[in-house]
């Protein structure tokens, strides 16, 4: 088996691991802290998550990244047997931030090895079966998650099954990446980067973009279970079917963009204006729906990332169509986005709150996302 094949199974598995607790972490959380005070414990976890990214070219120079994401794998199964084997408030919490912050650097840490083993000359077709490839661990995850929970133990079981995914992910990478060279990874101060995101505009227009596709899936991985689940009255079983439909696009559109854009030149332009006028007209729809039918909700969240993956998709193909390997620094801001987007997406949503009902989420989020038109056009047409 080639390395890179070996890669994308083990960033399946580590998806996964992450995907079966994250629509029920929300919830589990609002058994032991009260349900607006959720979005602070995501606020603090993206905050440390930054932190750390902020310092991933440090980090890796220090350890090489396969030690390091084997240490980042540890600190994660630690985390999670706090999750299972505690009910203290504190202890929850802190375990809860750390399994966050763990998920996130060790993804970025797989970001690393595509770029290492991956072949240069079919980025698109790269990372596009990359994407499709962790993308179909979220699709699964929604199924398992609904039968986990349901069984004695609940949140438990959901949990303990994440302990043993990252177990397996541990070995694998144990054994499966030994030979692993690493490059000589850019120590770049942030005020140079500013500077050169602020001179390159395209680089730092993707970057934004990129920061508002996070701030999107932050806001509805935290508030859609939650709204489901306790003002819609529908149940985990429902949930779990309705959000496996709602993830098909991330399978069915990764790898044929990845070709398109790279054996027909599809241009990426007009790929995000579609991507993100379509993720905003049926996130905007959400409002609307006080039904409980499993069909309509499905097709209403299937529209959504209809329109995110074709976003993260091409999003993910410029991006890394215009750095290399030793750029960490580089793919370190673009990865920030998401705990930044955690950061700011709880913290604007706890505001919403205060003056507006729970449903208003999904108005202002369609209108945040309509943000991103205003960055496509500084984007390169082609790559030289």
């Amino acid at each position: 088996m080639s390395k890179i094949n070996r890669v994308y199974i083990l960033s399946f598995l580590f998806t996964l691991h992450i995907s079966l607790s994250a629509y029920i972490n929300s919830t589990f959380l609002t058994g032991i802290i009260p349900e607006q005070y959720v979005g602070v414990l995501y606020t603090v976890s993206a905050l440390v998550t930054l932190v750390l990214l902020s310092e991933s070219a440090n980090l890796l120079r220090h350890f090489g990244n396969r030690r390091l994401v084997l240490w980042l794998i540890l600190v994660n199964m630690v985390s999670l047997l706090g999750l299972i084997t505690s009910r203290d408030p504190y202890i929850i919490s802190l375990s809860f931030i750390s399994l966050l912050s763990s998920n996130s650097l060790v993804m970025f840490s797989m970001d690393i090895f595509t770029e290492h083993f991956g072949n240069p000359e079919t980025i698109g077709k790269t990372r596009g079966l990359f994407l499709t490839i962790i993308n179909l661990a979220w699709i699964i995850s929604p199924l398992v998650t609904a039968v986990l929970i349901t069984q004695e133990g609940g949140y438990v079981t959901t949990y303990a099954m994440a302990f043993i995914i990252a177990v397996i992910t541990f070995v694998g990478i144990l054994f499966s990446v030994k030979d692993f060279t690493d490059r000589t990874y850019k120590k770049t101060p942030f005020l140079e980067t500013y500077r050169f995101l602020k001179k390159n505009h395209h680089m730092l227009a993707i970057t934004i973009i990129n920061f508002i596709l996070q701030f999107f899936f932050a806001w509805m991985v935290v508030y859609t279970p939650i709204y489901l689940f306790k003002h819609i009255g529908l149940n985990w079983d429902q949930i779990g079917v309705i959000f496996t439909i709602m993830l098909v696009p991330f399978v069915i559109f990764g790898l044929p963009l990845g070709i398109l854009i790279d054996k027909y030149h599809v241009k990426k332009r007009t790929l995000l204006y579609i991507g993100f006028i379509v993720m905003s007209l049926s996130t905007f729809s959400i409002v609307f729906i006080n039904s409980q039918s499993i069909a309509l909700w499905a097709i209403v969240l299937f529209a959504t990332r209809v329109g995110a993956s074709i976003i993260e998709t091409t999003c993910e193909i410029y991006f890394f169509t215009h750095i290399t390997e030793e750029d960490a620094y580089l793919l370190g801001v673009f990865r920030d986005m998401t705990p930044v987007s955690f950061v700011i997406a709880p913290v604007i949503a706890t505001l919403v709150f205060i003056y507006l009902p729970f449903k208003s989420l999904f108005v202002i989020l369609s209108i945040i996302v309509l943000a991103g038109l205003y960055y496509i056009p500084h984007l390169k047409h082609n790559h030289n």
